[in-house]
């Protein structure tokens, strides 16, 4: 696909809302608890409608509106979704849920991301301006609708003044979302794709026979994802009749990373343009963690520069759609949930209070701290001025010989493990986005780490609980026998009963060092065979609690299927996509990891100062 053109899922001719009985302007209204109801039409500025159900409060307005716009079908919001919507108009707001353009009840073609900033800022405008809503708009939502909140922002839309951004992915489709070190995301863009948009995409088709040959096109592409045929090397850019919804997505995948592609829907290097408050809701085994917790970044600095109210900022121990504190085999308490968020209320509360300060200017933020986080191993929720803690520093634990981590650095010396693309290391945990049996969060690595091409440092046991909190990075020099690799690094927690759970985990293609993760700018370039490199692998954030008698551990090796694209030890070009192959076919290749002397290989951990004394709950 090119650059800079724009093509919708499907054609016009094909696709229709797949509910008819929506084409009415105004259907027939209904109260649900003495609150009115309403589903209507929104109408952008080219003439197409949005289905639009709105819920009123009892009495008489004008109220304040909250807007959520997604693609995953508003119906399920009225009574499900992590914000109870009955509260909210219970709370005197006027509520309006949207399915956005060419999905579900709505007409038009779904050209993701793309459309959302002009739709948008028409929908905050057209919501202001009815006669039940005060002229003010805050926007609610996770994932594509938090997209869809940054988006309307970007677009214009001087009404709107509050944002509540859930596990966004705005910040850089580079680092996490379609991309992360250079490596395609093939897991998470096969479980949105495939699962949440291909669906209705087909169901949307109108004459029988193309949607009967559509749906054979997604059951062939289910048939091999299933069955792990598409995450061999190469299998994604080989001959394949996908469903059109697969091949968007293939096609943004084929691109290269400075692509303009790659910058739809995202935000950028900095926070321009984005005036309302925003409360960011982030979750530290969400595949969107390192987007969300750099908008955070980026949102702060902005409002330094410009005196406008900082962010809030809070995160659990959540994956992109588990918010209850059970994860990964893993139970952080009763007060790990977003029903509980350690006697803070639940996650409606904290939304309500945030709107009725930014919205209606009540002091209910008042002695509210700013960043609320979790710390997982002491299980309790930590408040503070900002994260990372001002006067964090930085631990080296140093790679060395007999597998030891250490302060100190060690003797020169080395490790090696054989990377074979035929036998991939599978995914188990961590934070992603996929679909069964692989599941987010804190699982045991202890099966992985008894593979040969799994290399494992840990620590002594600790004498002393020891509390990370904040940035998570390793710096590793690295040799193969190949012209290209990945490095993939996990933290972990090694209890003393053996078990290792997975904290935090990140990877790097070596011929992308140079990339920047958000413009995708930078040089691409193969590995010299023998020569030993720097990697710089991002592991994100965490914060966890170390506790004596535990030891911190770090993995090293090559893959991690499939979450992130097995690579094949060869250099493929300046395009990720197998389709600009300079030496066709995989290789197994020896990676060699040195460490000491002049190749000081290390784990770098962000410690709190011992003086905050976050207050804790």
């Amino acid at each position: 696909m090119t650059a800079g053109r724009r093509r919708p899922l499907l054609s016009a001719e094909t696709c229709r809302p797949i509910h008819t009985r929506h084409r009415v302007a105004t259907l027939p209204e209904r109260t649900t608890a003495g609150a009115e109801r309403r589903e209507v039409w929104c109408t952008l500025r080219d003439g197409t409608r949005l289905r639009t159900i709105l819920r009123l409060p009892v009495g008489s307005g004008p109220w304040p509106a909250l807007l959520l716009r997604h693609p995953y079908d508003v119906t399920r919001d009225e009574t499900g979704g992590p914000v109870s919507v009955d509260r909210l108009v219970g709370a005197g707001y006027l509520v309006a849920l949207q399915d956005v353009r060419g999905r579900y009840a709505s007409e038009g073609l779904f050209d993701p991301s793309a459309q959302e900033r002009e739709d948008g800022a028409d929908a905050v405008a057209w919501l202001a301006a009815l006669p039940e809503c005060d002229g003010l708009v805050g926007m609610w939502g996770a994932s594509y609708a938090s997209e869809t909140q940054f988006s309307a922002a970007l677009g214009g839309s001087p009404a709107l003044r509050s944002m509540v951004p859930s596990v966004t992915p705005v910040a850089s489709g580079l680092d996490g979302f379609r991309f992360r070190g250079g490596v395609r995301e093939l897991g998470s863009m096969f479980a949105w794709s495939h699962f949440a948009i291909a669906p209705n995409a087909v169901a949307r088709i109108v004459d029988a026979d193309a949607r009967s040959a559509e749906q054979a096109r997604w059951a062939e592409v289910d048939r091999r994802l299933m069955s792990g045929e598409l995450f061999r090397p190469g299998a994604l850019d080989a001959d394949l009749d996908a469903d059109a919804t697969v091949a968007w997505m293939r096609d943004r995948l084929r691109e290269p990373y400075d692509s303009p592609a790659h910058s739809v829907g995202k935000v950028g290097a900095d926070a321009h343009g984005i005036d309302a408050p925003a409360f960011l809701v982030g979750g530290w085994y969400d595949v969107f963690l390192g987007s969300t917790l750099a908008m955070y970044r980026r949102l702060r600095a902005r409002a330094a520069d410009s005196g406008t109210p900082g962010p809030h900022l809070i995160v659990g121990p959540w994956s992109h759609d588990n918010m209850t504190g059970r994860i990964g085999g893993a139970d952080f308490g009763p007060s790990s949930s977003i029903d509980d968020l350690g006697g803070d209320g639940d996650l409606t509360a904290q939304h309500l209070r945030w709107y009725d300060a930014t919205l209606r200017g009540r002091n209910t933020l008042d002695g509210v701290a700013p960043v609320r986080i979790f710390l997982m191993g002491a299980d309790r929720w930590v408040q503070l001025a900002e994260f990372p803690p001002a006067g964090s520093t930085e631990l080296a634990l140093h790679l060395g010989a007999d597998e030891q981590l250490d302060r100190e650095p060690a003797a020169a010396g080395s490790a090696s493990f054989d990377s074979d693309p035929a036998d991939p290391v599978p995914t188990r945990g961590g934070a992603t986005l996929l679909f069964p049996p692989y599941e987010p969060g804190p699982l045991d690595q202890t099966e992985l780490e008894s593979r040969p091409d799994v290399l494992s440092w840990r620590t002594a046991p600790l004498a002393d609980e020891l509390v990370v909190m904040g940035q998570v990075s390793a710096v590793l020099h690295v040799a193969t026998t190949g012209t290209d690799a990945n490095l993939v690094v996990r933290l972990c927690d090694e209890h003393p009963d053996g078990r290792t759970v997975v904290l935090a985990d990140g990877i790097q293609r070596g011929s992308a060092r140079g990339v920047d993760p958000i413009t995708g700018a930078g040089p691409v370039a193969p590995l010299t065979p023998g020569r030993t490199e720097e990697f710089r692998v991002d592991l994100w954030s965490t914060a966890h609690a170390f506790r004596a008698g535990h030891r911190i551990r770090v993995d090293v090796t090559s893959t991690s299927s499939p979450r992130w694209e097995v690579g094949t030890n060869r250099f493929l070009g300046s395009n990720p996509s197998q389709g600009d192959v300079h030496e066709p076919g995989v290789d197994a290749a020896t990676l060699t990891i040195a460490f000491g002397g002049e190749h000081p290989s290390r784990l770098l951990l962000s410690i709190p100062p011992a003086t905050t004394a976050p207050r804790t709950t």
